[in-house]
Order: C-alpha cells, then structure tokens, then sequence
C-alpha cells in the first residue's frame, strides 16, 4: 500500500507507518527497519530526537542541548524518516498537514507520547530553534535570584536539583500539592525522605500540600518578571523573579479525536485502549506504545519495553505464525531521578523494591543522563558527509518504490512538510 502516484511498487513490502519520534517510537522503527521485510516510516512532527529525561540538564548546562537534540537523519537504513503533523488516522491511512494525499499503511504504530511545559519537553519543530531556547533558559536562569518551582513530580523535582546545584546562590523554592514529594504511597517512605533531603540539603525550600493559585488560562511554559503569590493553604507570601509550572503531562491524542480511533480513548485518560498484545482494540494491525497507551506506567524504559514486543509481533503476524505470549505488564514501582550531576535517588523494579541512593544514582543516571547512550541510538558518532549522501539516495529510491511516488513527491516528502502554528501549551504530534 501507498500514497497514490506514478511509480509502480516495485517491492511490494508491507508498510509499517510509526507516528511520533519518542523512546518507542525510534525503537520500534530501527528494530523493524532491521528486520528487512518491512519498509518503515518514521513522522514526527519534529526535525528531531528529543531526549527529554536530560532536558533539564540542558537548561543549566552549556551546550548541553546539542548532546540531547538530535536529527532523525540517520536512525533508519531502509526506510525513512518524514517530518509532518499528522493531522487525522483512519483504519488504513492517515493524513498529513500540507499534504492532499493520505498515506497508506499496512502497519500503524502510534507513539504520539505526551506533551510537557517547556524545559521538561519541547514544541518547537525546528532543531536550531529548539537549541536556542535551552540556551535562552540558561541565561533567563543565571539572570534570576528567586526561583520558583510549582509542581514537585519528577520533573519539579529535578529542575530544583538541577538549578540548585549549578547555582547554589539561588533561592529555589517548590511548591507541591501532595503531602509528599512525587505522588504520595506509591515507593517506598525510604525514598521520600532521601529525596527531600537531598534537596534540602542543596538549601532547596520544599512547601508541601499546599498550591499556588494561577489564572486558568495560565498557558505560558514558565512565567518572568518579579511576581509575589501567596500559596493557597498556608498562605505563604513568595516572591520569584523566575517561575517554572511543572504540574503534568498533557497525551498527545489530537489527531485520533476526527478518526474511527476516537472511540478507543479512555474517556478518563485520554490514552487508548489496548489489548494484551499492545494492539488498538478491535484491530490486528494497530499499535501503541508509550504515554499514548493506557497500558502500565510511563517511563522512557517501559516504552523500550513495548517497542520491542511490537517489534516481534507484527513479523509473526506478516508470516501468519502464533501470536507470542502476552506483553507482561511491570508492576513494581519504579524511578530514578537526579538530583543534580552529584545526586539521586531511585526505587529499582525488583520484587522488594530496593532504594538506591546518591553514589548509585549518579552512576546510573546523574553523570551523563544517558545522552551518550541516545546519541549512539540514533547513529550520530562515526558517520561521514559522503555516507550521509548515499544514505539518503537509497532512501530516496526506497521512498519511490514502495510507496508509489513520483521523485519530486519523494523528495518533497523527505524535505518535510510544514506544521501549524501550536499555542505554547501544545504539543501534539
């Protein structure tokens, strides 16, 4: 199947359509672009991989963005990576903005993931402009005495960590509604108290269950100028001159609201429902992984987890071969959170729950922030210019073939389609 055009399929392969560029979404694809029997088709609406469990580390480190931003030019071999919004999904196709023809897909894989307030994720398409803004918050950070952070999740959470530790001469205060830190009797009390000591002890000013009341149609990704709020419980008067909303992620599922999928969204989550295969309810050849499906928590790892069994799945579907066993659900809470480059805490999956504090933290996670790991993922450390040349010559070719373009459309698909125009609260794929 394919968009319509001049070119006959000469391949004939079946394809498999991803939508969104996230940890899933990138692991499916190269595990199936591996796979050979398949061509593969990345769209993000981005021209880049955002490794956003780092961002925050970009926001106070310099050129730090670069190692985390990175393009999709080269995750694939066979098959190609489109930049686009895609705009509607139907049972066989979808449609993309600044495009007339649907694309068709034998395989759909939809890892549409969530949107976050910016450090913590990104909305702007562009690759140099996305840089810019984390070297842009740097200096908005380095200019600014009083900080304040409302929302004490995971990302509040390490962006005071992260702003505290580069800057110890700030005042960072965090606000958070729970009596908790994170989300309150879901690990271990032990890693609680770590982690608010860790803080405190980076002279970080935790005030819990408690909120700051903001104006409803408070959509900015952070807030300057010098403001006074008073905190609704206790009635607190705090002054910031920088002030950061981490208060929750947003699913990407804007376009399934005008598809047949619209009717798989739990009404509660907005997340869709799946099967014990990973598979849309109803379909054999639909998929999806990561924040968009309501299956298990949502952690970058877990989202590696369900790429991979798709990944094994749809061949054996293809070859008409016996489904494997069902995906296996992670019940055991877990996370691992930096507090700055020297700290962390973390609750590990095991069966007891074992607390891992600083020292192992920052070996795991909190040195690097697994950005060398992701820039080895998508093939950036060793490729040259007249590598780059031919690669995309042989996905060009690719593109004609299997999806029955003319060169110009091809080419015009590969060069990337415009997105709209997003609010600054949007981040939809």
């Amino acid at each position: 199947m394919g968009v319509s055009g001049s070119q006959e399929n000469s391949e004939k392969k079946p394809v498999v359509l991803i939508v969104g560029g996230g940890y899933g979404g990138i692991q499916c694809a190269k595990l199936l672009d591996k796979n050979g029997q398949f061509f593969v088709i990345l769209i993000d609406r981005k021209s880049y991989f955002l490794h956003n469990v780092a961002a925050l580390r970009a926001s106070v480190e310099q050129d730090f963005a670069r190692k985390i931003i990175t393009p999709y030019d080269r995750l694939l071999t066979n098959g190609c990576v489109v930049q686009a919004e895609v705009i509607s999904i139907s049972n066989d196709s979808i449609q993309v903005h600044g495009r007339n023809e649907p694309i068709y897909f034998d395989y759909l894989i939809i890892a549409t993931g969530s949107s976050y307030a910016f450090p913590g994720k990104i909305a702007e398409t562009d690759i140099t402009k996305a840089i810019d803004l984390y070297n842009n918050i740097q200096e908005k950070i380095k200019q600014s005495q009083q900080i304040l952070i409302i929302g004490g999740g995971a990302v509040g959470v390490e962006l005071a960590g992260e702003i505290a530790t580069d800057f110890p001469n700030k005042d960072v205060t965090l606000v958070h509604s729970q009596k908790t830190l994170l989300q309150p009797k879901i690990f271990k009390e032990k890693l609680y108290i770590n982690l608010q000591e860790q803080l405190e002890k980076l002279n970080v000013k935790i005030i819990l269950n408690d909120r700051i009341p903001l104006p409803d149609n408070q959509h900015a990704n952070y807030i300057e100028g010098k403001h006074t709020y008073i905190t609704q419980n206790s009635q607190i008067n705090i002054t910031a001159d920088l002030t950061f909303l981490c208060t929750g992620a947003r699913v990407n599922n804007k376009s399934l609201l005008n598809s047949p999928l619209k009717s798989k969204i739990n009404p509660q989550t907005g997340r869709i429902i799946v099967n014990n295969y990973l598979q849309v309810d109803g379909y054999d050849n639909i998929f999806a992984i990561g924040d968009i499906s309501d299956k298990e928590d949502k952690f970058a790892f877990l989202a590696n987890y369900q790429a991979e069994y798709v990944a094994k799945i749809i061949p054996l579907i293809e070859n008409k071969k016996p489904y494997p066993k069902e995906y296996e659900v992670h019940v055991n809470p877990t996370i691992l959170l930096s507090i700055g480059r020297n700290g962390g805490v973390g609750q590990l999956p095991n069966k007891n729950g074992m607390i891992i504090g600083k020292l192992i933290s920052k070996y795991l996670k909190s040195k690097d922030m697994f950005a060398s790991r992701y820039r080895l993922a998508m093939n950036y450390c060793c490729q040259n210019q007249s590598e780059n040349q031919s690669a995309y010559l042989n996905r060009l070719d690719s593109v004609r073939s299997v999806l029955s373009l003319t060169e110009q459309d091809a080419q015009n698909l590969l060069r990337g389609l415009p997105a709209k125009e997003l609010e600054l609260d949007q981040d939809f794929i």
